[in-house]
């Protein structure tokens, strides 16, 4: 978010104060009364590509990325571990694995961006964090 008297980060961007929430932003492109806070038309954008950036990690975790398909698409990835994961005992692991592939407990806390890229999963008395990076390519 820029302030008032930020200079914007090159010419082609200007300093917007939104009429509405009285918030700043930089645009290069939207110009007065387009503020991405609380113009109708940008949350409704950027709310259809949060659950379609939740659907495309919700396929790629539940297969862990091994031919991972999304609307007939195959998604390119792969999954890591870390080197403490992998000391954990097999059967441990395969638990764990099993409840980041089956995880559905999504709240506002957990997901405020409704993507779906993180959550934690606990088995056999073993708590882990998952993540999930996307990058476009």
């Amino acid at each position: 978010m820029a302030h008032v008297n930020a200079a914007p980060a090159d010419t082609n961007t200007s300093v917007y104060r939104c009429g509405s929430c009285r918030d700043h932003y930089e645009s290069e492109d939207a110009g007065p009364g387009l503020c991405p806070l609380c113009n109708p038309a940008e949350q409704a954008r950027d709310h259809m590509l949060r659950l379609l950036i939740a659907e495309q990690n919700d396929a790629f975790r539940q297969v862990l990325g091994f031919a991972a398909l999304w609307r007939g698409q195959h998604l390119k990835g792969r999954t890591v571990a870390t080197p403490g994961f992998r000391a954990i005992p097999e059967r441990t692991q395969a638990a764990l694995m099993n409840a980041v592939i089956n995880y559905t407990d999504w709240t506002e806390d957990n997901d405020p961006y409704e993507d779906h890229s993180f959550g934690r999963v606990e088995a056999h008395g073993v708590a882990i964090f998952w993540k999930i990076d996307l990058y476009d390519t």
